[in-house]
């Protein structure tokens, strides 16, 4: 069973859309609206990133990235991935969860700072600042 907080109440639901295997996301040559970075201090990727970006409907679209002691997975941001929630503070909340869900079991200093900066940007109103 999950707790729910005060602010959960105020959330709407994410919209779930089956997965289109040769849907389009994001090409290289643009940016996503909003990019998070937990940048790794030696190493030229981040040790997690977050991409919220608005889809032509309206609907906020949302993709994850990390990597934790030499294991990791990443994704382009779009609609092909069926991820959208109302609100970008929706989006940023639903792709916070879904990172936590992935790095839980997992032990070891990296995901232990990945999470912290998770449990930072959850529910952030300074977020999108």
């Amino acid at each position: 069973m999950q707790q729910l907080g005060l602010f959960d109440v105020l959330r709407g639901p994410p919209v779930r859309l089956p997965v289109e295997p040769h849907g389009s996301v994001l090409s290289a040559s643009i940016d996503p609206d909003f990019t998070f970075r937990l940048p790794h201090p030696r190493m030229v990727w981040d040790r997690a990133e977050i991409e919220i970006h608005r889809h032509e409907n309206g609907l906020w679209m949302w993709s994850t990235s990390f990597m934790a002691e030499s294991e990791g997975s990443s994704y382009r941001v779009g609609p092909k991935w069926g991820k959208f929630a109302g609100t970008r503070e929706d989006a940023l909340f639903f792709a916070v969860e879904e990172l936590e869900a992935r790095l839980g079991r997992k032990g070891g200093s990296d995901a232990a700072l990945i999470i912290k900066w998770l449990q930072a940007l959850k529910d952030n109103p300074e977020a999108f600042k």
